[in-house]
């Protein structure tokens, strides 16, 4: 019997599956062996259903992330996970990746990083805004990510010899030079978070 969890789970599985391919609802109703239309008793729009899928994947974000005492090891491990699931999926990402879904799993990826800053002494309005812009940072990263890696071979190509030509781009492949720019982004960003915190943390004692 449809539910609304089951025609999700369908789709969440399906944006891996195919990750490079839209996900229609003629798709998901084949899958599911229901016509497409019946999806529409449980999602009143497919933009209602690719927003529960993206929350799922911060379900799997949550579960894949493993806690360290170390508040920078950890804040790592959700950029890391955060990452991987958002690049088994990149043409959802392409669809609704800089959306709030509203649900209730983005609110507990948000909650969880909200710990982690928390951790490092942020607190109150300092700790949101950098929940915000820690999500705005993993989400676009992986959106140029996705889109690079997802180009034709020949244009991939064409792309890193530009880089080395032009830029001293020292890499042999698309996903070599995309890892190695998420490694330098989120050392920079945790870095300059450490200096933030070591501050408030000055101010505190001053004061």
């Amino acid at each position: 019997m449809l539910s609304r969890d089951t025609i999700t789970d369908a789709a969440f599985r399906l944006t891996r599956e195919e990750p490079n391919t839209p996900l229609t609802l003629a798709r998901l109703g084949a899958d599911l062996g229901a016509d497409p239309t019946a999806l529409y008793r449980h999602f009143r729009k497919r933009d209602e259903l690719l927003l529960a899928v993206f929350d799922r994947m911060y379900a799997d974000v949550v579960a894949r992330h493993v806690h360290d005492p170390d508040w920078r090891a950890s804040l790592r491990g959700v950029a890391v996970a955060m990452r991987s699931a958002l690049l088994e999926r990149p043409a959802l990402i392409a669809e609704v990746g800089y959306r709030f879904t509203g649900g209730p799993h983005e609110r507990a990826a948000i909650e969880l990083t909200g710990r982690i800053f928390e951790r490092a002494g942020l607190h109150g309005e300092a700790a949101r805004l950098q929940v915000r812009a820690f999500g705005e940072l993993m989400l676009s990263h992986a959106a140029m990510s996705a889109a690079s890696v997802t180009l034709p071979t020949e244009i991939q190509a064409a792309e890193i010899e530009i880089g080395r030509a032009r830029y001293e781009l020292d890499v042999d492949d698309m996903s070599a030079y995309v890892d190695a720019a998420f490694t330098t982004i989120l050392d920079t960003y945790i870095d300059g978070l450490s200096a933030q915190a070591r501050a408030t943390k000055r101010m505190k004692a001053a004061s």
